[in-house]
């Protein structure tokens, strides 16, 4: 069992993302000029959960979800080519960074049942502090709350030990499945639980720069105001998802193919 050191893989994550940013975006811009519309377009036309808002049409519901498995399909082709440059030290070029590949696909549909799989493992538990919560009103809180911090604890931990797996899509390897990701991060739960509050920290702390940017911009009045907070949404987004995937990249590594920070 190999114990993971917190504060060297996080240090590890922040300076690979920092270092090879402009890399990522090489390998990204071809699948952000596709997705960058199809959010603009989302973030004006789709609809929005503002108690005011209007009740939006099944159309405008269904547009934007699929235009939400667009963008999540775009985020997996570009993690599967960061993880294989990272790793291998491959690099697409061209249209080879637009790849849609048997490869992707199983990376997108991995990501999706991890999300199932923790979904239906922790819902009879959130089930059960809502029951107590309903049943026994303000005082269910004293018993309900417990409940769902460690069901929001042992999800988040369960989900990083899960998705060790995602960098051996990305790689092509079919031996190496969620039983194998399980049992190789075995025994960090706590220390998963601990890179997750700093990858948090970090992530909030670019939020509220960014935020801060959106807010000035939508101050000034101009026109296009609404356009550019609109993709500093999406540019956010892509540097989270490039972060994550640097993230589970190195936790790969460190655990399956026994590297050091």
């Amino acid at each position: 069992m190999r114990t993971l050191p917190v504060l060297a893989a996080y240090n590890h994550v922040l300076r690979s993302t920092i270092n090879n940013l402009g890399f990522a975006w090489h390998l990204s811009w071809p699948w952000m000029i596709v997705i960058m519309p199809l959010n603009i377009l989302a973030g004006i036309y789709g609809f929005t959960f503002a108690p005011d808002a209007a009740a939006p049409s099944g159309e405008v519901i269904a547009l934007t979800f699929l235009i939400a498995l667009v963008t999540m399909f775009a985020f997996a082709s570009i993690a599967v080519s960061w993880h294989r440059y990272i790793l291998l030290d491959e690099m697409p070029q061209g249209l080879a960074r637009l790849r849609a590949d048997n490869t992707v696909w199983r990376y997108f549909g991995n990501t999706i049942l991890i999300v199932f799989i923790l979904a239906a493992a922790l819902f009879p538990l959130f089930t059960i502090a809502a029951v107590v919560l309903n049943a026994l009103g303000s005082a269910g809180v004293i018993i309900a709350l417990p409940i769902y911090v460690a069901g929001f604890v042992l999800g988040i931990s369960a989900f990083y030990r899960l998705s060790v797996k995602l960098p051996a899509v990305a790689l092509e390897r079919k031996d190496y499945g969620l039983k194998n990701a399980w049992k190789a991060t075995e025994g960090n739960t706590a220390r998963f639980l601990g890179l997750a509050a700093l990858f948090f920290l970090a992530v909030m702390g670019m939020a509220l720069i960014l935020g801060a940017l959106a807010w000035l911009l939508e101050k000034t009045g101009v026109d296009f105001a609404l356009f550019l907070s609109l993709a500093i949404q999406i540019v956010f987004n892509w540097i989270v998802t490039v972060m994550g995937v640097t993230l589970l990249t190195s936790l790969y590594g460190y655990f399956e193919e026994k590297r050091e920070f």
